[in-house]
């Protein structure tokens, strides 16, 4: 009786350490596979890792307690089980049966999209896909990586930069969180390469709601390896409309002529719809640049507000508010490196301002309030991403 309470015992801690195994492969980042036969599992209630590798002739060996002390075929030997018959199944089912997916398409247009397996490295699992009309093939990485990393870390690292985080903060994020080494420069890649890929297809967006007022102020960056006549430092010229707090424009200058406001004023121009006034502080490039873009005799004319007063008595409060919002930023950054290098990331930032953050003062993103809506859903910035790929 005695032996059959202890095998009763015994089978239902198998049947818990099989329950607990289940949970460990259920969550995300639990199981990494180092090679085809060593294996690092999360312990469930501390920070450790264990290893789980198997030896030859001695099967499958884990570094917890619950195996060393006890020999027992632990919940992290279990886990790497099942992880390993999920991965053979997934393998053999992108080779036998080509899933369909309508939610992609290829750079060639078409959606005859299947995926062709998973690749699996430190990072994670990436998916890969096929087009069946022209054979590209590729990962969901976003294009960033190389395939070396998932487009998850990728757009929690772009969303942790641009709430404020250094670079060096969110590599330490990235490490601790998800065992996955990238260095800042990688990160500060992604960040170029995000504006570079959304810029496009955002700036071809028109925003039909906005009040037609537009604001326009100037700020001194930092930017370390430019050199000029006040330091090493460029000049920052935003625009922003009145009631959305849709930012229009972002341009880097050296100096602050003429021909610099001009290509502020031409790009408004250009992608948003004609203003009713334009307020600035009174210097003289913005009231010789809007004579040259905006001016006409035929027309309703747009007004050219001269807000000479400084603080709460001026007009142009909500570019100035804009203005120490990125001053802010630009504190963590600690100065950008080039000019170029400062443009992408401001034309990163006020991509992410535009369409990703909510706003405090109007409770919903810019572009929304400004009559944009793309549907992005919960993970706005890898929706945004694949959307412009796309067009």
């Amino acid at each position: 009786m005695v032996g059959i309470g202890i095998m009763v015992i015994n089978r239902k801690q198998i049947q818990t350490r099989e329950l607990k195994a289940l949970t460990i492969v259920g969550q995300s980042d639990q199981i990494k596979r180092i090679n085809a036969v060593t294996y690092k599992v999360k312990s469930q209630s501390s920070d450790n890792w264990y290893d789980v590798i198997h030896e030859y002739k001695h099967g499958w060996n884990c570094s917890c307690p619950d195996h060393t002390f006890r020999h027992v075929e632990c919940k992290h030997i279990q886990a790497v089980y099942i992880s390993k018959e999920l991965r053979h199944k997934i393998v053999n089912n992108s080779d036998v049966k080509e899933i369909e997916s309508d939610k992609l398409s290829c750079k060639c247009g078409s959606v005859n999209i299947i995926k062709i397996g998973i690749r699996h490295n430190k990072s994670g699992n990436i998916q890969r896909f096929k087009c069946k009309e022209c054979n590209h093939k590729w990962s969901d990485n976003l294009g960033f990586a190389y395939n070396k990393v998932n487009s998850k870390i990728i757009t929690m690292a772009l969303d942790l930069y641009f709430k404020g985080v250094s670079l060096r903060k969110v590599k330490e994020h990235i490490q601790l969180f998800h065992g996955t080494d990238v260095s800042p420069s990688s990160i500060l890649n992604w960040i170029h390469k995000f504006g570079e890929v959304v810029s496009p297809f955002v700036d071809s967006l028109v925003p039909k709601e906005v009040s037609g007022v537009y604001h326009v102020d100037e700020m001194m960056v930092h930017v370390r390896k430019e050199e000029t006549a006040k330091g090493h430092y460029q000049w920052l010229w935003n625009m922003m409309d009145n009631t959305t707090r849709f930012w229009i424009s972002s341009k880097v200058s050296q100096r602050r002529e003429v021909s610099d406001a001009k290509a502020v004023f031409q790009e408004a121009k250009d992608k948003m719809p004609k203003p009713l006034a334009i307020v600035h502080d009174g210097l003289q490039s913005y009231n010789d640049a809007f004579t040259d873009v905006f001016y006409t005799k035929f027309g309703k004319p747009v007004k050219n507000v001269r807000s000479v007063s400084v603080r709460k008595q001026g007009l142009n409060q909500k570019v100035e508010r804009l203005n120490g919002i990125f001053r802010d930023r630009e504190v963590v950054m600690r100065g950008m490196d080039h000019k170029e290098s400062a443009q992408k990331i401001i034309d990163a930032y006020r991509i992410h301002y535009n369409f990703i953050r909510d706003h405090s003062g109007i409770g919903k993103t810019p572009a929304e309030q400004a009559g944009i809506n793309l549907e992005l859903g919960e993970n706005k910035i890898e929706s945004l991403i694949k959307l412009a790929s796309k067009h």
